[in-house]
């Protein structure tokens, strides 16, 4: 003898509903699982990107130390690397919230393809421009400015050589280190700022979009005796690595992010 439930009126249709649940249960999980995929994804990328504009910047830097070094084996200094010091009966100026006079750089760093003095950075009641665009013994400067690249411009050419030393770009600045209310008027010590890009930096900017820029500084030093090493550099509040000594001639003293 079989037994059969009859299933009431209150009853009719409950399949459906139950089945409607899970199915939202489960596109709530799958939604949830993919986008965290994809965040996990973008963080991802967006490192690579900053790891690839950081390594760009630390090879200006090495690329801008050469430079450098060119200078001071052609003309015993850096004083044609270097722009005007500022300071009171300076030749750069007595204004040292203003730009540098330097008749070699650029009169307005808002005109397109002009990077000299762009940027500025407070300490205390003195304005530090990060200074004028490094150039080569050719006069070549050494920047990527993606409102108006040079004609012919190769991404990453460092050394403008026509041939892409990396991926994405840089520009190197050359600045004078200010003590008290001037700047040092001695030409044997120079500060270069780097700036790298990834190669996205290049189709984001003027956009709105994220973009992966870095920037490294680093102070370099002409040792008084070339070639020789020196003594041990112990300043630790201004070096990240209190055991740097002088090698070649040259004595890095400051390296920051």
């Amino acid at each position: 003898m079989k037994l059969y439930r009859t299933i009431g009126p209150e009853e009719s249709g409950s399949a459906f509903v139950i089945s409607i649940l899970v199915l939202f249960v489960l596109s709530v999980l799958g939604m949830a699982l993919m986008l965290t995929t994809t965040t996990e994804t973008d963080i991802s990328v967006n490192y690579r990107w900053g790891e690839m504009a950081f390594f760009n910047a630390d090879a200006a830097l090495e690329y801008g130390k050469n430079v450098l070094a060119a200078y001071a084996l052609r003309d015993g200094d850096l004083r044609v690397a270097l722009p005007l010091p500022r300071g009171p009966g300076l030749p750069g100026g007595a204004d040292m919230n203003a730009a540098p006079i330097d008749a070699s750089g650029c009169a307005d760093p808002s005109v397109a393809g002009c990077r000299d003095y762009q940027y500025s950075i407070a300490r205390g009641t003195n304005t530090i421009f990060i200074g004028r665009v490094l150039r080569d013994l050719n006069n070549q400067p050494i920047q990527y400015d993606f409102r108006q690249p040079t004609a012919g411009d190769t991404r990453g050419d460092i050394d403008n050589d026509t041939v892409g030393d990396i991926t994405g770009t840089v520009t190197l600045w050359v600045r004078r280190p200010i003590f008290g209310s001037q700047d040092v008027e001695t030409h044997d010590t120079a500060i270069l700022t780097a700036e790298g890009t990834a190669p996205n930096y290049e189709f984001a900017a003027g956009t709105g979009r994220p973009g992966s820029l870095r920037r490294l500084e680093m102070t370099v030093n002409l040792a008084s005796t070339s070639g020789v090493a020196g003594s041990r550099y112990t300043d630790v509040t201004r070096s990240s690595d209190p055991n740097a000594t002088v090698e070649g001639g040259w004595r890095t003293v400051d390296r920051i992010q």
